[in-house]
């Protein structure tokens, strides 16, 4: 692995050697460096703290860009990008696929940089230097960086199916990495989270933001579940539902229960607005203090500290609504080129650079004629009808139709809907649009984010059940997830994993990296197939190693002494 850490290894290495004099051994006390900042459990949490950034920042905050969320779905089977016309455009280009791609190299660095800041952790703990209160505080801290690590080549594992494991520090360049098979990265991420569930706080003493016991227990479901331990996982995911701390939101709750609202078109009085599933995506309501007993680990912005989320117009941004959250609809002019306005509440800036695939926009919502039971679909939480809002217009209040629309060829635009957990239900206002004089976040979005909710354990249970053989319980668990929406219960008979991955869709869309879950189930060249527009306007006809990435080519060749192994079918 190419990591940075190399370079400055071998700096401070050609500082000692190259001097004309011995040096004094000095150990500073003013500034941090490696062998004073690894003596306490704060040093430690400190470099945590510098993991769980990487984690929001490579996930959710690197850029403004809509390729920064290729974890997340695009040009997979939930949306894609679209060019100016009602044209999707292609960025992984399946066909084609190499081991060149971009995306591969960069998502195969920051895990393995994620794995070397967590075995610095790991193997510094056991320093003598440090002044640990007890062994139980070390191996807390032991445990949370070895679920970390487990998070990382969980990654690798689906994605990849082989790569090299790495236990410890790099404090030298190293050529000679071998690759591991996919059940051997399992069991190191088996014995990794073990480790975790048995030294990691309950979810009730750890703090928001930081990873729990839970977690650890939710993740290890998912692993058993790739190892075959159908058994094991259900137990874990047992550990998980059944926690006293843990529940399914079913009741309103949070900042917004009193929240009033006069609809889309915003004319008229004012109505009460949300059910229990839109609480769960309201800024202020992510956290267990706030009364969420759903979220297991979550990602965390605020606008109001420092560091706590970028308010400019360029880089180190959460920008969800911007890219992803629906159709440009407040951008777009009338027949009689009057130009709509944006509007602050409930509305959201999105410039529709990404839009949603018919599979998530429509045809998840027509199982067991749910369109207009599901409250995931209702409309507090999926807006389907687009109004102009300028009072200058002679539309005004009326509905955007094709007829109404002054660009006809725009009306593509009006069919697709925004999905309204993406968005901020009342601004922040660090802009002011010039038309409107409303004020926007520019797309931007400082909501905390669900890494892992509740609801995906009881579909993780299902899915375990089900392979199991126990398509009772696997439905009952999938249930619980369906009621809460109120959309209609399955039975054991409608159990089957496209089931649970429509299910998944309608629950965590842009929540699960669903290219990381396709891969693992070895699905993602039969939904392209399926429900990628583009993919299926070309008629690729994509074989079974799309479902794993390359192994990046600079690895391999970095690795001069060999032992990298590439995946079938990008030699």
């Amino acid at each position: 692995m190419k990591l940075l850490k190399y370079a400055i290894v071998g700096l401070a290495f050609t500082g000692l050697t190259t001097s004309c004099y011995d040096l004094l051994d000095e150990n500073p006390k003013d500034f941090l460096t490696p062998d004073n900042s690894y003596t306490d459990k704060a040093g430690f949490e400190s470099a945590l703290g510098q993991i769980y950034l990487s984690i929001r920042n490579n996930f959710y905050a690197y850029s403004d860009r809509y390729q920064n969320y290729d974890l997340f779905g695009m040009d997979v089977d939930l949306n894609g990008p679209r060019s100016a016309e009602d044209t999707y455009l292609e960025y992984f280009y399946w066909n084609t696929l190499n081991a060149d791609n971009g995306m591969a190299d960069t998502w195969w660095s920051r895990f393995y940089g994620m794995i070397y800041n967590c075995n610095v952790i790991i193997d510094r703990a056991d320093a003598d230097v440090v002044k640990w209160v007890s062994e139980e505080e070390k191996n807390a801290i032991v445990g949370e960086a070895k679920f970390l690590r487990a998070f990382a080549y969980r990654f690798l594992a689906n994605m990849w199916g082989n790569a090299p494991i790495v236990l410890h520090e790099t404090t030298e360049p190293q050529f000679n990495y071998e690759s591991r098979t996919q059940e051997e990265l399992y069991q190191q991420c088996k014995e990794d989270l073990e480790f975790a569930v048995q030294w990691m706080p309950d979810i009730d003493d750890q703090q928001g933001g930081r990873a729990s016991k839970v977690a650890a227990q939710h993740l290890l479901t998912e692993i058993l579940i790739c190892m075959g331990d159908y058994e094991g996982a259900i137990e874990q995911a047992s550990a998980v539902i059944n926690n006293p701390a843990m529940s399914l939101v079913t009741e309103r709750f949070g900042c917004m229960t009193d929240f009033t609202f006069e609809g889309y078109d915003y004319q008229g009085e004012k109505e009460p607005w949300g059910d229990a599933w839109w609480d769960l995506f309201q800024e202020g309501n992510f956290n267990r203090v706030e009364g969420n007993t759903e979220c297991i680990w979550n990602v965390q912005f605020d606008v109001t500290i420092q560091g706590g989320g970028n308010t400019g117009t360029s880089g180190g941004n959460f920008v969800f609504e911007r890219w992803f959250a629906g159709p440009n609809w407040w951008n777009l002019k009338d027949a009689d080129g009057t130009s709509n306005w944006l509007k602050d509440i409930c509305g959201g800036r999105p410039i529709e650079q990404v839009s949603t695939f018919d599979y998530a926009a429509n045809q998840i919502w027509q199982y067991k004629g749910d369109w207009d039971r599901d409250i995931r679909n209702n409309q507090y939480n999926m807006k389907r009808e687009y109004y102009w809002t300028n009072p200058s217009s002679r539309f005004y209040g009326e509905r955007m139709t094709e007829e109404n629309l002054g660009n006809k060829e725009d009306a593509f635009r009006l069919e697709l809907p925004t999905f309204q957990k993406l968005i901020t239900t009342e601004h922040h206002g660090q802009f002011t649009d010039s038309q409107s004089g409303e004020g926007h976040d520019n797309g931007r979005i400082y909501k905390d984010w669900y890494i892992m909710r509740l609801a995906e354990t009881y579909l993780l249970r299902a899915e375990a059940y089900m392979n199991a053989g126990d398509l009772a319980s696997a439905a009952a668990d999938i249930n619980a997830v369906r009621e809460r929406a109120q959309a209609t219960p399955v039975t054991a008979s409608d159990v089957n994993i496209d089931l649970i991955l429509d299910e998944r869709a309608r629950e965590l869309y842009m929540e699960d990296f669903r290219i990381n879950t396709l891969m693992r189930l070895n699905k993602l060249s039969e939904y392209l197939m399926k429900y990628n527009p583009k993919v299926i306007q070309a008629g690729y006809q994509l074989d079974d190693h799309i479902n794993k990435l390359p192994v990046p080519n600079s690895e391999i060749e970095a690795n001069t002494e060999g032992g990298l192994i590439q995946n079938p079918g990008y030699e």
